[in-house]
């Protein structure tokens, strides 16, 4: 590899990521989450992977997430509020929106009036995370004023959990009661919707009856579990590594301040390798003098503040290193890995935030079929 700093993306094991959660969930159908560039894994890449395997849906948070997918022949749902002003675009390429306030359908009614189209939409009622929805003691009536525009079809209804993670939480059965009440009041009135999807990654692991009909993970069929606290109902592995390599090997002696405001300062005559990859890449800033990466099967820790675009780290226990070895910063290297989540939790964040981070100037390599690619090409 000729690059600073690349990603590679196993799509064998995303493969067996999706086979794996189908296994525990026969009969239920998927809406995939893709949102983030699929959690900084590769939009596309992953979209045509889930189409390949038979996914029914896909799920992200904007129009313009919706557009970079439209190529992949699968139905897209937009499942954060869109604005008024896309809903030309929204017609014009036949995306699903989310309902969360009436406004919005009201005007979504009208447009597709105008251009004689009939919409497919989601419901979204909040039943617990006070973020986006229909209050659920106003969801009935909701459905209901929904159902008088003629324009609109009501194609699914969905919630989002609070605090999934936990196993035993009470709040996320209340959410599935509440939720549940909305479904029951609405076949009291002889109202069926087609796709009801309450359970993302932490709830498909630890609350089997928040399933309904459709299931929509995320998390999951990237190989990362969303916490420790999740029961490990389906196994699957990361498909993840992020690398890049020494740029520069120096001996300096004792007393050397290394990096920005003078951090780190060596106690002994220690060898430094510079690294191509910093924050600018999406190697956290707070893994300064903390994190520690992989060369040539052994762990080296960073010292001094991570940099925009160089990482320094000591190397003064491997003397076979040389200019040009690759680093892995997410990944195996022998016996040895570093996870997303070893980073997440130096790092103070979660796992997602990790992979999400990672910027569009890093590189993104795919492994399909056992053969490696280029994104995009």
């Amino acid at each position: 590899m000729d690059e600073r700093t690349w990603v590679v993306i196993d799509l064998d094991k995303f493969k067996r990521n999706v086979r794996a959660l189908k296994g525990v969930t026969p009969g239920v159908k998927i809406l995939a989450a893709v949102k983030a560039d699929a959690y900084g894994h590769g939009a596309r890449e992953t979209a045509r992977t889930l189409k390949e395997e038979g996914i029914d849906m896909l799920g992200v948070a904007s129009i313009d997430e919706a557009c970079d997918l439209k190529a992949i022949d699968l139905p897209i749902v937009i499942l954060s509020p869109t604005s008024i002003n896309n809903i030309p675009k929204l017609l014009a390429e036949d995306f699903i929106p989310t309902l969360s306030y009436y406004p919005f359908a009201e005007e979504l009614n009208k447009s597709a009036k105008m251009v004689n189209k009939k919409v497919k939409v989601h419901i979204e009622i909040d039943t617990g995370l006070g973020r986006t929805g229909i209050p659920w003691e106003e969801g009935v009536d909701f459905v209901l004023q929904v159902l008088e525009l003629k324009n609109l079809k009501l194609d699914g209804i969905f919630t989002h959990f609070s605090e999934p993670e936990k196993i035993d939480s009470d709040f996320t059965s209340r959410q599935i009661n509440r939720f549940k009440s909305v479904i029951h009041g609405l076949t009291k009135k002889g109202i069926r919707i087609p796709l009801i999807h309450t359970a993302s990654t932490a709830a498909i692991l630890n609350f089997p009856d928040s399933y309904f009909n459709m299931i929509r993970p995320g998390l999951i069929l990237y190989g990362l579990y969303p916490s420790d606290r999740c029961i490990r109902r389906v196994q699957v592995e990361p498909i993840l590594s992020l690398y890049t390599k020494v740029c520069q090997l120096k001996w300096v002696p004792p007393g050397t301040p290394i990096s920005y405001d003078r951090t780190y300062v060596t106690k002994k005559s220690q060898r430094i390798a510079t690294l191509w990859v910093g924050y600018g890449d999406g190697y956290p800033r707070c893994l300064s003098s903390k994190g520690s990466v992989i060369i040539r099967g052994r762990r080296a820790k960073v010292v001094g503040k991570v940099c925009m675009d160089l990482t320094m780290v000591d190397v003064t226990h491997i003397p076979e290193i040389e200019v040009g070895d690759k680093v892995t910063l997410i990944g195996k290297d022998g016996s040895l890995e570093i996870t997303a989540d070893e980073v997440a939790k130096l790092a103070g964040t979660i796992n997602y935030e990790i992979t999400t981070g990672i910027s569009p100037r890093v590189t993104r390599v795919y492994v399909n079929n056992g053969r490696l690619s280029r994104a995009n090409l």
